[in-house]
């Protein structure tokens, strides 16, 4: 009788650990999924922010601000080309996203100032943070259409602009990198290294110096 009612308390016992194992596997599972997942931003307007000031600007928004046009694309680091450099990109330069409009100033209404720094995000998580020096005069090496790494005659042509694009010969960019992308144009086409270049921008952010 004692080895029947031993039995039976180790069979509930081994019983009792299985279940516990279970559950504790079921609890790793869930947490490791929810680490995993990306949570869903809203790329149909880009939010710029400075301390506790905001602004957000849709389409709509951005076509109020000072527009730019200019020619441009990413160079892959292995020196391939996805885009077309000839495109004509209509844009609004980075600085004038963070100055605003006149009736409307922005999260810095004189525009980035000495010591800052801006970081621009995407909704893969991808973000590249520019500064000052970059933003106002650009230093950013060049290629040709073919990927080849060229030096130009400086020319008002190959001023660099900071810019996020919207439109690329008249049409929106599409889902895949648009409606905004963060890129380098040029008044002639030449192209940048594409770590320069954030597509599905939704988030700005302008960092104090230190």
């Amino acid at each position: 009788m004692k080895r029947k009612v031993i039995w039976l308390v180790l069979s509930l016992f081994v019983i009792s650990a299985m279940l516990l194992a279970s559950c504790g596997s079921s609890n790793n599972s869930s947490t490791t999924t929810s680490a995993t997942t990306t949570a869903n931003v809203d790329t149909s307007s880009v939010t710029v922010t400075y301390g506790s000031i905001t602004r957000t600007y849709g389409m709509n928004d951005m076509q109020t601000l000072l527009v730019s046009f200019g020619y441009g694309g990413p160079r892959n680091q292995d020196g391939s080309v996805n885009k077309t450099p000839d495109y004509l990109y209509t844009a609004i330069a980075l600085n004038d996203v963070i100055k605003g409009a006149k009736n409307s100033p922005g999260v810095e209404p004189v525009g980035l100032v000495a010591g800052q720094s801006v970081k621009i995000t995407g909704a893969d998580g991808y973000s590249v943070t520019y500064t000052y020096d970059q933003v106002i005069n650009g230093n950013f090496p060049t290629y040709n259409i073919a990927g080849v790494s060229t030096t130009p005659a400086p020319t008002s042509a190959t001023v660099p602009l900071i810019a996020i694009l919207y439109w690329a010969n008249g049409n929106g960019l599409g889902t895949s990198v648009g409606p905004f992308e963060l890129g380098i144009i040029y008044g002639q086409p030449l192209l940048t290294d594409a770590s320069n270049w954030v597509k599905t921008v939704y988030k700005i952010d302008v960092i104090s110096g230190s």
